[in-house]
């Protein structure tokens, strides 16, 4: 079930990117030319992703609490997509050409291709990966406490590979982490009583 409400979750991410009711911004700083290029990172980026969201779903005792659950990840996706509909911001399309041709033909390059075929540039904040890390960590951390302690890696090691594969700015980062705990504490006081 928690497969079937990621991919289905993700079409209202990806419609939202698609739309183009407003300009789109671009945010970047010194600081994005200081974080080197490297594909390698996309299998933090989108191997350890999936499956931790998958591992959060089991760390969950009962379907009344999976259901809350899933209701703090589609409040997130709701208040996400706003963002990107409203207040649009992208990437530059060179970050994509830019530093590729050393990476050409390796599996890592040839994967993050993959996933750029469906991240356009217009992804960028807050970060969708570092929001939903942040909750999946923080859905974790409240069934399995040890776990969750641990895992505040999770949403660094998003943040650092969605940065190092040049798909996020770094000011998209932290704003993704905030927002992605401000909705699981929101949620959980207010819809979970």
């Amino acid at each position: 079930m928690t497969v079937v409400l990621i991919v289905g979750g993700y079409q209202f991410y990806f419609w939202a990117q698609r739309r183009r009711w407003f300009r789109a911004r671009r945010l970047e700083t010194r600081f994005d030319a200081m974080i080197a290029y490297d594909p390698r990172w996309v299998w933090v980026y989108s191997g350890l992703y999936y499956p931790m969201i998958v591992l959060a779903a089991l760390s969950i005792p009962t379907w009344q609490d999976y259901a809350r659950a899933v209701g703090c990840y589609l409040a997130l996706l709701a208040v996400q997509v706003a963002f990107f509909l409203m207040l649009p911001v992208e990437i530059p399309a060179g970050w994509r050409t830019r530093w590729r041709a050393p990476w050409e033909g390796t599996w890592s390059q040839r994967f993050l291709d993959l996933v750029w075929s469906f991240d356009r540039l217009r992804n960028s904040m807050p970060s969708m990966h570092v929001s939903v890390a942040t909750v999946t960590d923080l859905v974790i951390w409240r069934e399995w406490p040890a776990a969750g302690v641990a895992g505040i890696a999770f949403p660094l090691l998003i943040a650092v590979s969605a940065l190092k594969t040049k798909q996020h700015y770094v000011v998209d980062v932290v704003p993704g982490a905030l927002l992605g705990a401000a909705i699981f504490w929101a949620w959980h006081r207010f819809a979970c009583g």
